[in-house]
């Protein structure tokens, strides 16, 4: 039997030790914790245009499309849905992130990426540990 499965990306944006994260607000899931910005691909974007696309709507910037490290892709079971996330790092680079989208996040946090609490969203951390910094390619959660 077919099913849909929708791509998503999100960046992790590494400087030092330290991993910037959105806090979520007024988005009807998980509200107040925290995660990587990102989103849905749409129709006729590849993910990496999608990253780009994203990155300046959440964070008010343009990236090169040459800062974007490939990290990991990972198939994911919530109860949202099932994806396919297409995960990708800015690493140690000079961008003035913002938050552009202040209807949807209420800030931006400077976390360790080596401590990582229960303030991340648990899919999100999973990711982090395990394929950030694990650097697993492939990733299933939720199944």
């Amino acid at each position: 039997m077919k099913h849909l499965v929708i791509p998503t990306v999100n960046v992790f944006i590494i400087n030092g030790s330290k991993l910037l994260l959105s806090r979520r607000a007024n988005t009807g899931w998980m509200d107040g914790y925290l995660c990587p910005s990102g989103g849905h691909v749409e129709i006729g974007e590849t993910p990496a245009i999608a990253m780009l696309r994203e990155i300046k709507e959440e964070l008010g910037v343009v990236v090169k499309p040459e800062d974007l490290e490939f990290g990991c892709v990972a198939a994911r079971n919530t109860p949202a849905g099932e994806t396919v996330a297409y995960e990708f790092i800015i690493r140690d680079k000079e961008y003035q992130f913002i938050n552009a989208e202040p209807e949807k996040c209420s800030e931006l946090v400077w976390v360790e990426l080596t401590k990582l609490d229960d303030t991340m969203i648990d899919q999100f951390k999973q990711i982090a540990e395990q394929g950030i910094i694990g650097k697993q390619q492939y990733l299933e959660i939720g199944y």
